[in-house]
C-alpha cells in the first residue's frame, strides 16, 4: 500500500469513532496525516483521535451530525483549524429499517437517507469548493456491494444514489485535480452489523483510493474484499 504520500495531509473522516471509520483513521495516522475524527459520540471520536496520535499522526475529534446542515458547518469551522481540508472520507451510514417496503415507516426512510445521502452531499457540498480553489482533493464515499437486498429497500436505494452522486461529481470534476470515487467493501462486523470481514482487513485497498496519484480516474465505483 503506497500511502507515503499522505504524510501531513489533513483528512476528515466521518463516522471515525468505531468499525471502518476509525480503521481508515488510524492507518492515516500511522502515515503520518492530521487526521480529523467526526461523529456524534465524543467519547467514541475522541479515543479514536487519541490513537491517531499515538500511531504517528495527529488526531482530533469534531463533533458533527452529518444530516444537520448547522452541525456540519459548524463542525467544519472546528476542523479546518487543522487546516484546509485536502481529503474528506464520507464513511458515516446507517443500515437499518430491515422491513418489507410496505411496512417501512417513512420516518425510517427518511433517517437512511439522510445519513447515507445528504450527508456525504452536505460535506462534498460545503468541502469541495476549497479543493477546487486550491487544485488538489480527493474525496472517498463508502458505498456497498448489495444493491437489491430484499426488506432493505432504503439502504439499497441510498446506496445507489451514493453511486450516482459520486458519477456525476467525478464528470463535474473533468480536469481538475480534484478526484472523487467510492469504493464498495463487503459486509463489515461492525456495531450495527455482526457477521462479515473484519474492517483492518479492507483497509489497505481502500486507503489506496485515497492515496490516488495525480490523473487518477474520477467517479469510479469500486468494488473490493
Amino acid at each position: 500500500m503506497n500511502i507515503t504520500n499522505l504524510k501531513n495531509k489533513v483528512i476528515l473522516i466521518t463516522g471515525a469513532g468505531t468499525g471502518l471509520g476509525k480503521a481508515l483513521a488510524l492507518v492515516a495516522g500511522q502515515a503520518g496525516a492530521k487526521v480529523i475524527c467526526a461523529g456524534r459520540r465524543k467519547d467514541k471520536i475522541q479515543q479514536a483521535a487519541e490513537e491517531v496520535t499515538k500511531a504517528g499522526g495527529l488526531g482530533t475529534a469534531v463533533e458533527m451530525d452529518v444530516t444537520d446542515l448547522k452541525s456540519v458547518e459548524k463542525g467544519l469551522k472546528m476542523a479546518e483549524k487543522v487546516g484546509p481540508i485536502e481529503i474528506l472520507i464520507n464513511n458515516a451510514g446507517i443500515i437499518t429499517g430491515l422491513k418489507a417496503v410496505q411496512d417501512l415507516p417513512v420516518e425510517e426512510w427518511d433517517k437512511i437517507m439522510a445519513t447515507n445521502v445528504r450527508g456525504p452531499y452536505l460535506m462534498i457540498r460545503a468541502i469541495l469548493p476549497g479543493m477546487i480553489q486550491r487544485g488538489f482533493g480527493r474525496i472517498l464515499n463508502i458505498s456497498a456491494p448489495i444493491k437489491h437486498l430484499p426488506k432493505a429497500s432504503a439502504y439499497c436505494a441510498s446506496k445507489c444514489a451514493l453511486d450516482s452522486l459520486t458519477k456525476a461529481v467525478g464528470y463535474e470534476l473533468k480536469g481538475v485535480d480534484v478526484i472523487i470515487n467510492a469504493v464498495e467493501p463487503p459486509f463489515l462486523d461492525t456495531e450495527m452489523h455482526k457477521g462479515g470481514k473484519k474492517a483492518e482487513e479492507v483497509v489497505a485497498p481502500i486507503m489506496e483510493l485515497v492515496a490516488a496519484e495525480t490523473g487518477s480516474q474520477s467517479g469510479r465505483i469500486v468494488k473490493i474484499g
